[in-house]
């Protein structure tokens, strides 16, 4: 297995490495939480993580195919050349999270909150955001980042990146307090 301490002794690094299942994970994951770890080049296939805590973890060029993250919190996390596809995360909370050239496909995101969240070259093709919460988002658009400030913004952020409506959205909800 290719894992790494970093400079800092609470940072691990872990690289090209493929998880079929939770099981492969339960090494890194403690009281619920996984905590800043940085992966790198890895695939999570069939990987259910229902209810965990996820602090100040990067991923990167990372695939997470039939991922079941329902519940989980991602919390000043980066992904950044990742694919979602085919996943539950459903009621996920992502506070502070970065999303960089990530593509969400088939994805289950109802009923999820995206709070103080920055999204920079972000698509989600055939994904389910019912009932969102946009709270404090970001979009990176034409060289600068671009407050979200109502419902209408996201629908266009998300017409303008992808070309057309390619996400299944009943009712977005966004709260700037």
């Amino acid at each position: 297995m290719n894992t790494n301490k970093s400079d800092n002794e609470s940072c691990l690094l872990i690289q090209n490495q493929y998880f079929l299942n939770e099981t492969s994970l339960a090494q890194y994951i403690e009281w619920d939480v996984l905590a800043r770890v940085s992966f790198v080049n890895c695939n999570f296939e069939k990987v259910h993580l229902l209810k965990k805590v996820f602090g100040s973890c990067s991923f990167q060029n990372c695939t997470f195919n039939h991922f079941n993250a329902r519940k989980a919190k991602f919390s000043s996390c980066h992904f950044e050349d990742c694919k979602i596809t085919n996943s539950d995360m459903t009621r996920v909370e992502f506070y502070d999270t970065h999303f960089r050239k990530c593509e969400f496909l088939g994805v289950d995101l109802a009923a999820s909150d995206f709070d103080k969240c920055k999204l920079e070259e972000t698509r989600f093709f055939k994904s389910n955001l019912d009932l969102i919460l946009v709270e404090d988002i970001k979009v990176w658009q034409s060289k600068e980042w671009v407050e979200i400030k109502d419902f209408s913004n996201f629908e266009t952020y998300l017409i303008n990146l992808n070309g057309n409506i390619s996400f299944i959205s009943t009712s977005i909800s966004v709260d700037l307090g």
